[in-house]
């Protein structure tokens, strides 16, 4: 059976780059069978473009309200969804003109295909100064076509200290991500594409395609990344605790991993910008990970703090040279 795309953008004031988006999804050697813009209440014109580019493949809704993420925005266009199948794409990405075909053709040699409900290619960063960067996953195996069962999936993201799965190069089943609860609208502000990922990952195997068919721009435009949730707790850590309940040991101590690395991963942001406050890091686990448990008492304190933030500081000045 041939995989059916129904593509999902988010858009919130992102006027600048939103026909670039939409171009290379109108470019795909393989087309979806519709794309889905939910607006989020942009104010510089995004949204209006949108909507004189509308006919019977391109569909759009407006929202009232801004909602942190765009996670509220994917689930509404989800919901609105008819393919087998959601590719997410964010306003300001854009796709490679293989795209969908690379993720198609992966199910199609996926061995048990049914049981697949995440699929996902590589990508590159692109800087400022047209400066490239392949994405970690992609530069561990080489370009190389993967299966994963949770397990697996769980032993690349513990070893590369980075979710594998980037949200504008993947694919998800689209009652996996029913089943698995969508994304995590008012729960979290930041973080939640992890956390979806991690919840459907759970429901079966993922794939990866092997091939680089997207582009990450980091210099958009009101990106999310840019906005400091300093010493908030990654809403992901709810989300291992309740899976780590029910599996194997083995299991259960990659996921403790997880969580250790995903909460020291926001505590050395919080650090380098307005201090480490405990509550942030309550639920690290020291006896898995000493050594950055006392670390994260270290940068706790007055001095510890003092230090990040300078050190911070020192290393802006010097890529600002």
């Amino acid at each position: 059976m041939v995989a059916t795309f129904s593509v999902v953008v988010p858009l919130y004031n992102k006027g600048p780059h939103i026909e670039r988006a939409l171009s290379s999804v109108l470019g795909q050697t393989l087309a979806p069978v519709e794309i889905i813009v939910v607006d989020d209440g942009s104010s510089d014109g995004g949204y209006e473009w949108v909507k004189a580019q509308s006919n019977g493949l391109i569909r759009h809704e407006q929202r009232g309200a801004p909602g942190p993420g765009g996670y509220a925005a994917r689930n509404r266009a989800i919901d609105m969804a008819h393919g087998d199948w959601i590719a997410f794409l964010d306003a300001d990405d854009e796709w490679r003109v293989d795209h969908l075909a690379a993720l198609a053709a992966a199910l199609g040699k996926a061995k048990e295909p049914d049981r697949v409900v995440t699929l996902f290619s590589g990508y590159e960063d692109i800087y400022p100064g047209d400066r490239h960067e392949i994405d970690p996953f992609t530069r561990h195996f080489a370009g190389r076509a993967v299966e994963m069962d949770f397990r697996a999936l769980l032993q690349h993201w513990v070893a590369l200290n980075a979710s594998p799965i980037w949200t504008s190069a993947t694919a998800c089943r689209r009652v996996a991500l029913l089943e698995a609860g969508l994304f995590p609208e008012g729960r979290c502000r930041r973080g939640g594409d992890k956390d979806t990922w991690l919840r459907v990952a759970h429901l079966g195997q993922a794939v990866y395609t092997g091939a680089i068919t997207a582009n990450y721009y980091r210099d958009a435009v009101n990106m999310t990344t840019k906005k400091g949730y300093a010493n908030t707790v990654p809403c992901i850590v709810q989300t291992v605790d309740q899976i780590m309940a029910g599996e194997p040991p083995r299991i259960a101590g990659l996921l403790r991993q997880l969580k250790n690395r995903e909460i020291f991963n926001y505590a050395m942001v919080s650090a380098r910008t307005e201090g480490l406050k405990p509550h942030s890091w309550a639920d690290f686990d020291g006896d898995t990970d000493p050594f950055r448990f006392f670390m994260l008492r270290a940068l706790s304190n007055r001095v510890g703090s003092a230090v990040a933030r300078g050190v911070h500081k020192s290393r802006a000045l010097l890529r600002g040279r």
